[in-house]
């Protein structure tokens, strides 16, 4: 069946709210809303917008159902720098994570806003007291918040990665240091498993007793793939683990 659409102004719109509403869920109707004679916005019947919903592994697509651009990637590792500056496998790793952040939190804020157009209806609907409408459309938001929840997950784990600093080492002995709550300054500190089978870190002293002082390298940065960080887990270049 063809669906019905119309187009008003935003203020025939928002006057008319609860009926544009009734149009899209009874009638199957789509209103586009326009400013200024061009479409900004529109009300869809929720089965459309549904069916317009990307699911949050895929990448955006375009009308013929081809990707928009392919998902950044980049290989990690640990870049060095040269009289020249960064190289450029640094430069396209970094631009990688950048494109992946920006499309995660572009995919975050679309289907936000999506989600606020559906808290919208829910509104309109209690002007006419259609409490039933009100819950048919807060039902419909449950299985929704996924998406940007995921999204903007992913967006913080690929600006974690971006942003941590570089390794430190002591100027002494090559060692790794770093800050630690409750201590004063850098301090030694290695990787040990504790009395309770956890691998946990463990702040100690030098046998020399000798100052820690950074000298910092460049860290071993995590790969991006389909506009994600690689765990270790997901790498297939890591190493397996050793069965015992």
């Amino acid at each position: 069946m063809t669906v019905v659409e119309y187009e008003h102004p935003i203020r025939k719109v928002r006057d008319e709210i609860a009926s544009v509403v009734d149009r899209a869920k009874d009638g199957g109707a789509i209103t586009y809303v326009t400013r200024n004679g061009e479409r900004v916005a529109a009300v869809v019947p929720l089965p459309v917008a549904d069916r317009g919903t990307r699911p949050a592994d895929r990448t955006a697509l375009d009308s013929q159902g081809k990707p928009i651009r392919p998902a950044p990637a980049a290989p990690g590792g640990r870049f060095t720098w040269d009289a020249g500056g960064p190289s450029q496998q640094e430069i396209e790793w970094t631009r990688a994570g950048l494109e992946a952040l920006h499309a995660q939190l572009a995919t975050a804020t679309a289907e936000t806003v999506a989600l606020l157009g559906i808290v919208g209806q829910a509104l309109a609907a209690t002007s006419d007291r259609h409490l039933g409408t009100v819950q048919e459309l807060l039902d419909s938001i449950d299985r929704r918040f996924a998406v940007p929840e995921g999204a903007l997950s992913d967006a913080v784990e690929v600006y974690d990665e971006l942003t941590r600093p570089d390794d430190a080492l002591c100027v002494t002995c090559r060692e790794p240091i770093n800050t630690f709550y409750g201590h004063e300054g850098w301090q030694h500190y290695r990787m040990a498993v504790n009395e309770h089978g956890i691998n946990a870190t463990v702040v100690y002293e030098a046998e020399d007793k000798h100052e820690p002082e950074p000298t910092f390298v460049p860290r071993t940065r995590r790969a991006f793939a389909d506009g994600k960080v690689v765990r270790p887990y997901d790498d297939p270049a890591a190493p397996a683990a050793e069965e015992e």
